[in-house]
């Protein structure tokens, strides 16, 4: 009976210690390059903007990169936070639309977009320790993990646009005032997203990882509200439009006449832009001293 209960306590303590172990892992470098998508006004499918979550709404020959960069600290066994520096590049385009009112609107736009902010990690698929010891029935196993996150922060826009497509003129859309109003430069986001991790070893782990910002700005791409009746090259570039008997429309490539100021919408005021990401993730893991031996 001694022997068996020396035994159950030898057996113990290495689980109960590698149960504590995540305290010791707590931090990790991270990076991560991938892809951005527009959700916004300009673009889009070839049904009305659905404003949230949607893959209708990406322009797939407009995606652009994204670089990220940052840290990850585990606040509890199941609960991350994860600070971020982000590169992006966003670009939206009427003529890629399938939708005739948005081309024949003909805008298109792009922007850099560096973006600062915080995201929390909640891990319900519980990512968990390789086996450390040679009579763990578990090693080798469990190296995926899976979270829900949720986040936000700020970021700097310049929305740029040509004269002509193809001209290569490009100009910061800000400053012309293009619906009568000016804007910042700065605006706020709010970020959902699903993530999942797989282990390498006990340092490396890759991953995936797909957000979507909401933004507190309606202007990333330059268009929010009416047309105002100005003819300055940016602000109207809309085209000539035929409709024929059978219902259908042709969108020509002729400039139609600026609209007058009025009610002739340039775009949705009722919803903000948002944009999304998807990020090939590394992680390297940066330990703090483990005291308990292998065995």
């Amino acid at each position: 009976m001694r022997k068996l209960i020396y035994f159950l306590v030898l057996l113990t303590i290495p689980m109960l210690s590698d149960a504590q172990r995540w305290k010791h892992e707590r931090l990790s470098v991270y990076g991560g390059v991938g892809t951005s998508f527009f959700l916004g006004d300009l673009g889009g499918g070839a049904k009305d903007a659905s404003h949230y979550f949607s893959l209708r709404d990406i322009d797939w020959v407009l995606t652009r990169p994204v670089i990220q960069a940052g840290i990850r600290y585990r606040l509890l066994r199941d609960l991350a936070v994860k600070p971020t520096l982000t590169y992006a590049r966003l670009k939206a385009d009427d003529a890629e639309s399938e939708n005739y009112g948005r081309k024949s609107r003909n805008l298109w736009f792009r922007t850099n977009l560096w973006e600062l902010g915080t995201q929390f990690e909640y891990y319900f698929i519980k990512e968990k320790n390789l086996g450390r010891y040679t009579f763990s029935s578990y090693k080798g196993i469990n190296k995926l993990s899976a979270y829900a996150s949720l986040g936000g922060g700020g970021f700097y826009y310049n929305p740029k646009s040509e004269t002509v497509r193809g001209a290569k003129d490009w100009t910061a859309l800000r400053d012309l005032q293009n619906e009568g109003v000016s804007y910042g430069m700065f605006a706020g986001y709010l970020s959902i997203g699903l993530g999942m991790k797989y282990k390498l070893n006990e340092r490396w782990a890759i991953g995936l990882d797909i957000s979507n910002r909401y933004t507190t700005t309606d202007y990333l791409d330059d268009a929010h509200d009416s047309y105002i009746g100005i003819d300055n090259g940016f602000a109207d570039k809309h085209l000539v439009t035929i409709y024929n008997e059978d219902g259908t429309a042709t969108v020509t490539d002729q400039r139609a006449p600026i609209y007058p100021a009025g009610k002739t919408m340039r775009g949705d005021p009722a919803y903000n832009d948002a944009y999304m990401f998807t990020l090939i993730t590394g992680y390297y893991k940066i330990n703090s001293v483990f005291s308990m031996p292998k065995y």
